[in-house]
């Protein structure tokens, strides 16, 4: 029991206006507590209880070593440890190798500019189709008129098949030549300098300047060809698909080449 203070003088414990009955910090004393009976301060009075004392973490069997701040191993490589916590892969000196997407982007942008320059170049070819065409829209409006079936187009009909293979032999010497070309020069099509891209040697990111022959003819090759027959289709889908689950991102013409693609931007 204790006197030190009347029933009810002390202050309400704080946040704590008619809280239930119960021992709480005494307000004049901090080495005891205090009975609080649900309205007011009691006389009864006891020694504070110590808080646990939180045990005492258990040093480590010893230090980890840790290479000193910059540190770079024998042959300039940058360790894996240097893009720890960035979701970007990295060349071995340390340059970004681009994303899938930006890749598909680039493709699509070639293509365009590849198709628009076969197809000029194709315009006298295409000029031949004009009678057939012109034939089958006057077969067409005669079918219609007395209502029967409008006849179907046949392809080999509109462009003769010599037509046809010319056609294809254009489209794909102008992407021979626009790939082989700028992948000389500058190392990147017009595509891929849009979006910041760049073809270099593998894990050679700051490589300048264009691929050598030796880099440029796989490598153009083997993604031009497969675009000329149906069946090779397959084949150009799986190198299309390859860099999304290789490690350093390469497709097929890029491990042919030893090439990567890097970011510039």
């Amino acid at each position: 029991m204790s006197s030190d203070i009347p029933v009810g003088s002390p202050p309400v414990p704080p946040g704590r206006h008619a809280a239930p009955g119960g021992w709480y910090p005494d307000p004049v004393d901090a080495s005891r507590e205090r009975y609080w009976d649900g309205w007011q301060w009691s006389r009864n009075t006891r020694p504070a209880e110590r808080p646990a004392q939180p045990a005492a973490p258990v040093p480590a069997a010893g230090p980890v070593p840790r290479p000193p701040a910059g540190a770079v191993p024998p042959g300039g490589a940058v360790p894996p440890a240097a893009t720890a916590g960035s979701a970007v892969l990295h060349t071995a000196d340390g340059v970004p190798v681009s994303g899938w997407w930006m890749r598909v982007l680039a493709a699509v942008l070639d293509y365009v500019i590849i198709t628009v320059i076969a197809s000029l170049l194709s315009i006298p070819i295409y000029l031949r189709m004009v009678p057939a065409l012109s034939r089958l829209f006057q077969e067409s409006m005669r079918a219609a008129e007395e209502g029967r079936m409008i006849p179907m187009a046949d392809p080999n009909q509109l462009l003769a098949p010599a037509d046809q293979l010319q056609v294809t032999l254009i489209a794909l010497g102008v992407g021979l030549l626009y790939h082989g070309v700028f992948l000389r020069w500058r190392g990147a099509t017009p595509g891929k300098l849009i979006c910041g891209l760049r073809v270099v040697p593998v894990d050679q990111g700051r490589h300048t300047g264009g691929l050598s022959w030796r880099a440029v003819v796989p490598r153009t090759v083997i993604w031009v060809l497969p675009g000329a027959a149906a069946v090779l289709l397959i084949f150009q889908l799986v190198d299309v698909l390859l860099p999304l689950g290789h490690p350093k991102r390469q497709a097929i013409h890029d491990l042919a080449a030893s090439t990567q693609v890097i970011r510039t931007v």
